[in-house]
């Protein structure tokens, strides 16, 4: 215990190391905040990226369904809720959205028993309108965001090259559902950018990403892909670089 009291200069100089506590403290609540806010938006983008291959996986289906090739469609139709739904689950339920894994399902088993079904047309429109909606749990700001959504973008691109590198073995395409994948991934994309281009909020940046764009759809553009193929492993890769590039600007 002190046994004399507190001399001016002394309260001073405690005051002021009292407000200089508070102003650290305050500052590293602000990076705490920010911390955060990084967090939710990562969490944001990443349900939109794993949402978006979801989509890319029932746009192939359908594409192929249309094509008369139901055989080479139904894995697609189970990918999303195999694979994927797992991963966005968790993001759905603090958005207290519904669950559809069931719908999906419900998709796939349509899908195999009827294909050419117009029942299968129906609930394949039905599970697209779904994702959208789910989409839109994503805060608007992100979802209108033309920088954020080109990283999406990008970082789908470079999972669809990942998928490209699986299906090329020794210079040909030796197993048809990745390239199927890379090839759901790339329109999906397309759908996303041309949505982005109706905003017209940064042209320029989707005017650069286009042209990436373009040399991955046409590599992956043939149904049935090509012998050999329109393009290497390293080749694919290297767009998607460029990709991640253009959406680093």
């Amino acid at each position: 215990m002190l046994d004399r009291p507190w001399s001016e200069v002394q309260l001073t100089i405690i005051r002021n190391m009292g407000a200089e506590m508070r102003a650290g403290l305050a500052a590293a609540l602000i990076l705490v905040g920010a911390g955060n806010a990084l967090a939710a938006g990562e969490e944001d983008t990443d349900f939109l990226f794993r949402l978006g291959m979801m989509e890319g996986h029932l746009i192939v289906g359908h594409d192929l369904l249309a094509a008369g090739k139901p055989e080479l469609a139904i894995p697609h139709f189970g990918h999303p809720v195999r694979e994927l739904y797992d991963d966005i689950s968790g993001y759905l339920g603090e958005k207290h959205f519904p669950a559809f894994d069931r719908q999906l399902m419900r998709l796939e088993a349509t899908v195999t028993a009827t294909p050419a079904g117009p029942e299968a047309e129906r609930q394949y429109q039905d599970v697209i309108q779904t994702i959208h909606r789910a989409r839109e749990t994503v805060p608007a700001p992100i979802r209108a965001s033309v920088p954020e959504m080109i990283k999406v973008c990008a970082d789908t691109i470079d999972a669809a090259s990942g998928e490209y590198g699986q299906a090329v073995n020794q210079g040909r395409v030796d197993s048809l559902v990745e390239y199927h994948d890379s090839r759901g991934y790339v329109a999906y994309v397309g759908e996303e950018v041309e949505r982005l281009q109706t905003q017209a909020s940064d042209p320029g940046l989707i005017a650069r990403f286009k042209i990436v764009l373009a040399k991955a759809q046409w590599i992956v553009d043939p149904l049935t892909p090509p012998d050999p193929p329109r393009a290497s492993i390293a080749e694919y890769k290297a767009i998607a670089a460029e990709a991640t590039a253009v959406a680093k600007q």
